[in-house]
């Protein structure tokens, strides 16, 4: 019969004291990032599992982080936040949670209903994962339990948020149509819906600017109504040579859409986009894109929440993960 590893055992291997293994498997300060993780990859090596059972009774957790997410985000199944919260799930799993998500339906948003695993007190924290509706923000930042926005942020807001770079991104890649001779250049997204909208215009303008370059407001195609929802685009009149889509899902849209008008992509059109999702390489041409990094945006937002549930007074503001541009053929040189 294999014998049962127990955190003393572990501890007996490197020398050190119970106390430290429980630091490095909880995430907890105090232990070195290099002595964390030889410590975890040899209780992985050995198959240590902690008895949560016996561990919830002493500390009163129940060892669940809570992923909410708005039925708007997943309406479908090639979903950016599907794989997402995959990857939030897998995360807290390496790291001894279980994730539970749960998806806030509109009218629950509209009437500010707090989540249910959070009045059924199944999760420790709760990651939000996208925006919500500012009045439902506010409602759920009055309950006591620790919390993260996960790729947006509210400026009224004290809730730790991790989030792309989109100002900087967008910045690179309109500034990358630009070195290919782009003077016309037009942005699609609604730029009043979410802070990564607002924040990958910003970057869009910033390039602009540097360049001496106006903002022609028609050229500004939006791609979402007041609540979220995708709408179908309406083209300018005049058609600039690029465009910059806030998303790859509305850039393939996008695409789509001016081939039906008659214009080809590149060749008449540019097009480029951020996220690098499955729409980035099913759309034809296939899309040069923002890969915003999510792996180590959820590497920093699980390690900070577990940090947060057994500290919570504890904050670590608005944490930027930088992207990357992946060059595809969806733009050419004038």
């Amino acid at each position: 019969m294999k014998e049962k590893v127990n955190m003393g055992k572990i501890a007996e291997m490197f020398n050190v004291s119970i106390v430290t293994v429980s630091k490095a498997l909880n995430d907890k300060d105090g232990v070195s990032d290099e002595l964390r993780e030889k410590i975890k990859k040899t209780a992985e090596d050995l198959g240590y599992r902690p008895n949560h059972a016996a561990k919830s009774l002493k500390t009163q957790k129940v060892y669940n982080v809570g992923i909410l997410i708005a039925n708007r985000y997943v309406d479908s199944q090639e979903a950016y936040y599907f794989s997402v919260c995959g990857e939030l799930i897998k995360k807290l799993t390496a790291l001894e949670y279980s994730g539970i998500m749960e998806i806030l339906q509109p009218d629950d948003e509209r009437d500010n209903k707090m989540p249910r695993m959070f009045l059924e007190s199944k999760v420790d924290g709760i990651i939000v994962l996208g925006q919500l509706e500012e009045a439902y923000l506010r409602h759920l930042e009055t309950i006591d339990i620790p919390m993260i926005y996960f790729d947006f942020y509210v400026n009224y807001s004290n809730i730790d948020s991790i989030i792309s770079d989109n100002f900087f991104s967008s910045y690179q890649i309109t500034d990358s149509l630009i070195e290919k001779g782009h003077k016309q250049i037009g942005f699609v997204g609604n730029i009043h819906s979410t802070s990564s909208i607002q924040d990958r215009y910003l970057g869009y303008y910033k390039a602009l600017l540097e360049h001496q370059m106006d903002i022609d407001n028609e050229y500004i195609v939006s791609d979402r109504d007041g609540l979220g929802k995708l709408i179908d685009l309406k083209l300018p009149r005049k058609m600039p040579t690029a465009f910059v889509a806030n998303c790859d899902q509305v850039a393939y849209k996008l695409i789509n859409t001016l081939k039906k008008e008659g214009y080809e992509v590149p060749k008449d059109v540019s097009v480029v986009s951020f996220d690098n999702t499955i729409y980035s390489t099913i759309a034809q041409p296939q899309i040069t894109t923002v890969d915003n990094n999510v792996e180590d945006m959820v590497t920093t937002a699980t390690r900070i929440m577990i940090k947060k549930i057994n500290n919570p007074i504890r904050t670590y503001g608005r944490v930027l993960i930088k992207g990357k541009v992946i060059k595809r053929e969806s733009s050419q040189n004038i």
